[in-house]
């Protein structure tokens, strides 16, 4: 009882990996990293657990101007074509690994589970280079599975990816050349005020400076008064000579009741 049913979830598990291929659609990543599209390069999602069915065959992607898909049939794209080809055939082959090398999670060791196309300066394959997009496109990419004979499977195109465009440097927006006449009178009387506004600061300040010295010298001056006036005051006496004291007895005996003490 058991036999028929796992044979029967093998099947449709089968089944519905085969389908996972057939209905795999390529996209932009939506993880947020920086520079998923710039001027010559786009990013994509790793395809995860798709060709585990196909550990040793190669898988490509096929990245080709949105106006040749329809042309391109899985017979066609079984023979790679080199990026030099592209001028000429609109389409080429690039990142080739075996199916096994995809991984079956969002990150593998260190590194993010994406494919940036248009990345390798200077080219680490001459022939199968993934080299710089060299227009904005519109561009559609697919993978294929191919093995010695034939093209095994392969997933839908996806959707058109157009490349942002760099910015023209005779429209970068300079001053005061492309300011309008309006900006510059109020950029100009902005600056007049904040120039007017200075002076008055350096003004305050020198004034406050001023008073500050003032009070300085007034107060130096009342120490100065002060000191002035505090100094002690002595009396003078009169000096009377030897002949005096000595001629003159009653004199002598005066002058030393009369002598003030000091």
């Amino acid at each position: 009882m058991n036999l028929p049913i796992n044979l029967w979830l093998l099947i449709v598990t089968s089944a519905v990996t085969f389908a996972d291929i057939s209905y795999y659609v390529p996209q932009i990543t939506l993880k947020p990293i920086p520079g998923k599209l710039t001027s010559s390069t786009f990013v994509l999602d790793q395809p995860q657990c798709i060709f585990n069915q196909y550990p040793t065959n190669d898988v490509w992607l096929v990245v080709a101007l949105k106006s040749v898909v329809p042309d391109l049939t899985d017979a066609i794209l079984f023979d790679p074509i080199p990026y030099s080809s592209f001028a000429t055939k609109s389409y080429y082959h690039i990142l080739r690994v075996r199916g096994a090398d995809y991984p079956c999670s969002n990150t593998y060791g260190n590194t993010v589970a994406i494919l940036q196309v248009g990345s390798e300066v200077p080219c680490v394959e001459p022939v199968f280079c993934n080299a710089p997009l060299p227009s904005l496109g519109p561009y559609r990419v697919k993978f294929v599975v191919l093995n010695s004979t034939t093209t095994e499977t392969s997933t839908r195109w996806s959707e058109v990816i157009i490349l942002r465009s760099g910015m023209n440097s005779s429209s970068l927006d300079t001053w005061p050349g492309r300011r309008s006449a309006g900006m510059i009178v109020i950029t100009t009387i902005l600056s007049v005020l904040l120039a007017i506004l200075l002076a008055c600061l350096i003004a305050v300040l020198i004034l406050k400076s001023k008073g500050i010295c003032w009070c300085r010298t007034i107060e130096n001056k009342e120490v100065l008064v002060q000191e002035v006036v505090n100094v002690k005051k002595y009396q003078t006496h009169h000096i009377y000579s030897e002949t005096q004291f000595t001629n003159n007895p009653k004199n002598s005996a005066a002058w030393f009741r009369q002598a003030p003490l000091v």
